[in-house]
């Protein structure tokens, strides 16, 4: 494919050709799967699938939601699928797998609705953003702003996976093994702030600028 796609709300521009494109949020790398005259789109699970973000705080959590679950869709059905036959059959090791798998997924779901609350609250209802998904990985392209803010909604994602545990708490008394792996999970979006990759590498990356301009 020839040209270019660009979104000048939040200045990009790729060569359509460039898998930068995709992963950028300008388009989505669509799969269909064609049956006589009929066709499917299959969901992101291994395309990526590119979203923009809706106005309003509650808007796009529930968009948020929807948009990378979609791309988790094989994954958490194959979960779901090994948790009914390891309670059915009997064989506990698959259902604990398959709830950690579940747990692992739903932290991710609820760290990338912490990116975009704390976005929309912070830079505004209406700001430009695009929602970009392929499988379990998600990520929100997005304007940046201050140093402070930006900082808040980077540490806002690994966040949000220990206030959602909190409430849990009240269970511990009659479910602690649950509560505690839930918590461990939580904790561990936490832990990823100070590694080299992810929401860790976008904190250098901001501490870099600011000690780049105090120069």
């Amino acid at each position: 494919m020839d040209g270019d796609f660009e979104c000048p709300e939040l200045g990009l521009r790729r060569e359509a050709s460039s898998p930068e494109a995709a992963a950028f949020g300008l388009c989505s790398d669509e799969l269909l799967v064609s049956i006589g005259t009929r066709a499917w789109r299959v969901p992101p699970w291994f395309t990526t699938g590119a979203k923009p973000l809706p106005a309003g705080v509650f808007a796009a959590a529930l968009a948020s939601l929807g948009h990378f679950g979609a791309g988790m869709g094989l994954f958490l059905c194959a979960l779901g699928g090994a948790l009914v036959i390891g309670v059915a059959t009997g064989y506990l090791g698959l259902a604990a797998v398959a709830i950690m798998g579940l747990v692992l997924l739903g932290s991710v779901l609820v760290h990338e609705v912490g990116h975009v609350v704390a976005y929309r609250l912070l830079m505004g209802r209406r700001a430009p953003a695009v929602m970009v998904v392929r499988g379990a990985s998600c990520r929100l392209v997005r304007l940046t702003g201050t140093s402070a803010r930006d900082a808040a909604v980077v540490v806002a994602g690994p966040i949000a996976p220990v206030v959602a545990a909190l409430p849990l708490w009240v269970l511990f008394p009659v479910a602690p093994v649950p509560v505690l792996l839930v918590t461990l999970v939580a904790l561990g979006h936490v832990v990823g702030l100070v590694l080299p990759a992810g929401d860790g590498a976008a904190l250098r990356e901001l501490a870099g600028r600011r000690a780049a301009r105090a120069e």
